[in-house]
């Protein structure tokens, strides 16, 4: 039922507006940007009927019809230009409303612009590591519309001048200057005709797509604050590694050589003037690998750098959170009393593809009468209840979701509501009473006696406890050793192979070590004082303590020994005139890298078993 309707509308949107003329068009097609197709045409309408025409429909073909993201519409007039409305009928016809109508015999120039994601794609597939990345697409070469086109012509804007082939295919004529390949001009296009044309060229920045984009946004009147969390799910669609074979070597040659590649080792996040209390985490915990750059009249930046390198196939996924003044996003109107909160619908990483984006603002307790303005049509808009620390009636909070969302959507959005003065005391009343309330039942703890008789001799069981706790907490700090060797390891080999800064770093490693090794001494030294002979559970935790001394000390050593071999590598391409080694070196040093992992893993997992046996 629903197809059917779909097709009379189609029906009679051709009989209505079929008097309309493209008089010129001019089409051009921006590939740049990494996987996003931008199209702007440029056409002369002329209405050779003798009524009014109120709108203009434009067709998508219906092969691209899913990748369409945005279509937008402008009208030329003399004191410049004129957006106007646009309505989606169907998958593939867009009405787009003229006013004033186009009067009988007369002529108008519009600018339709239409932006598609995921219509490009990597061919082949997939690529060796140092192999560069290939992208193809194809399009109608005419402008696909329902009227006749008297005259019309496509230019092109690839990233580079690199095609595949000397042969552009498209119908005639097709001439290429340096990046920009035109195809026409061509004359009395019948409605609707359709003749591909397709490019396959070189680009090898990143494919970024976002699986998901989900930004929530807290309001707090009292500390007149907006807090932002962004969560990304991001996704590199380009070319993926040839049977998911990565070299880490090979990764790291290749930063010497400055070879091209789909690869992403750093993202730049746009916040907004005066982000501050920014923090950035992933799956794992927090990340340090990033460098905010604050200002308070532009846009401050953030350059994070993932965990690992993403290439083709590969996905990274983390969160944000940064602080606001309020007072720069909401305002209040004198004579309503009613505030008006305008913040951007997309996130902060620019120039993707978002295959589902949600937005949720959370509006302070007791505001009323919500009321949501947007600039395009979501796909969901619910208003619902959440609660946190000391609400008692909830707060109204706005989600809105849209699926298939590029930069375009980078746009305003208003969020109304009514915010009584009276609200702003509820607070304060409620944890003033949990305040009074937690008083009292303090007053009345302090009254019992819950005392225990000490006898004076130290629990056993009690003090092997609290050694235990200590060696955990030591432990965590002698991982830390490691860490920081390892920080310091990839330091030397990404800032210019500072050996004396190195060697600094494992000096530093190996006194806190001792330090770690003193301290599970006196733990082992505390349990021995107990008395171990006869009490096997406290013999076992001064033997364990013992063994884990020597694993810690020698898993130093065999850390030591594998960096001063990568140090040697590292400099002998270093001294090479082409920063090239022979094969040889190359199985050489991953043989060590091997042998190295597994001694290193044995070495956990026997600390693993250890500390599992004296401390359960």
């Amino acid at each position: 039922m629903r197809a059917i309707s779909l097709v009379l509308v189609a029906a009679n949107a051709l009989l209505a507006h079929a008097s309309l003329v493209n008089v010129n068009a001019v089409r051009s097609v921006d590939v740049t940007g990494a996987g996003i197709v931008r199209s702007k045409t440029s056409v002369r309408v002329r209405n050779d009927d003798t009524d009014p025409a109120s709108e203009y429909l434009v067709n998508v073909p219906a092969a691209v019809a899913d990748t369409v993201s945005f279509v937008a519409a402008s009208v030329r007039a003399d004191k410049g230009k004129s957006d106007l409305a646009v309505e989606k009928r169907t998958p593939t016809l867009y009405a787009v409303s003229l006013n004033p109508p186009l009067v009988a015999g007369e002529s108008v120039v519009l600018d339709i612009a239409t932006v598609y994601t995921q219509l490009v794609r990597p061919l082949p597939a997939v690529i060796d590591q140092g192999e560069e990345q290939l992208l193809f697409f194809s399009l109608n070469a005419y402008i696909h519309s329902q009227y006749t086109t008297e005259k019309q012509k496509t230019v092109v804007r690839l990233p580079s001048s690199s095609t595949v082939g000397t042969e552009l295919k498209g119908p005639e004529p097709v001439s290429k200057k340096g990046a920009l390949v035109t195809y026409g001009p061509y004359e009395n296009i019948k409605p609707l005709q359709s003749e591909p044309f397709s490019l396959h060229y070189k680009d090898t920045k990143a494919i970024l797509v976002v699986k998901s984009l989900s930004r929530e946004m807290e309001l707090s009147h009292w500390g007149s604050n907006l807090g932002v969390t962004e969560y990304y799910d991001l996704y590199n669609k380009g070319a993926a590694l040839r049977d998911k074979l990565f070299s880490r070597i090979d990764y790291s040659m290749a930063r010497f050589t400055r070879a091209s590649s789909n690869v992403v080792e750093e993202l730049r996040v746009t916040l907004p003037p005066k982000a501050a209390n920014l923090y950035y985490r992933d799956d794992i915990g927090n990340v340090s690998t990033s460098h905010f750059r604050k200002s308070a009249t532009r846009d401050s930046i953030m350059d994070i750098k993932p965990r690992y390198p993403l290439y083709g196939g590969w996905r990274y996924s983390w969160h944000h959170t940064y602080d606001v003044p309020l007072n720069e996003y909401l305002k209040k109107d004198v004579n309503t009393g009613r505030y008006t909160l305008q913040v951007k619908f997309m996130g902060s990483l620019s120039n993707v593809t978002i295959e589902k984006s949600r937005l949720r603002v959370v509006l302070p307790e007791g505001a009323l009468n919500v009321q949501v303005a947007l600039p395009f049509k979501a796909d969901s808009q619910v208003i619902e209840k959440f609660y946190t620390n000391l609400d008692s009636i909830g707060r109204p909070m706005v989600i809105i979701e849209k699926a298939n969302v590029a930069d375009e959507y980078a746009v305003p959005i208003q969020i109304s509501y009514d915010y009584p003065s009276s609200e702003l005391l509820r607070k304060p009343i409620i944890v003033g009473s949990t305040m009074l309330g937690l008083l009292i039942l303090g007053m009345a703890y302090a009254r019992l006696d819950l005392s225990i008789v000490n006898d004076g001799k130290p629990n056993p069981n009690d003090v092997l406890q609290t050694e235990r706790t200590k060696v955990t907490a030591t432990l965590v700090v002698g991982r830390s050793v490691y860490d920081g060797v390892d920080e310091s390891f990839n330091q030397f080999k990404t800032q210019g192979l500072d050996e004396a800064g190195l060697g600094v770093a494992r000096q530093a490693a190996s006194e806190k070590l001792d330090r770690v090794v003193v301290r599970l001494k006196k733990s082992a030294d505390v349990v021995r004082g107990l008395g171990v002979a006869g009490d096997k559970e406290l013999l076992a935790f001064v033997n364990g303590v013992g063994e884990i001394e020597a694993l810690l000390k020698e898993r130093l050593v065999k850390v030591v020994s594998y960096q001063d071999y990568v140090v040697a590598f590292l400099k002998e391409i270093k001294a090479s005139p082409e920063g090239k080694v022979d094969d040889k070196k190359k199985e050489g040093l991953a043989a060590k890298t091997q042998v190295t992992t597994n001694a290193l893993n044995e070495i956990d997992g026997k600390l693993s078993g250890i500390f599992e046996r004296i401390t359960v």
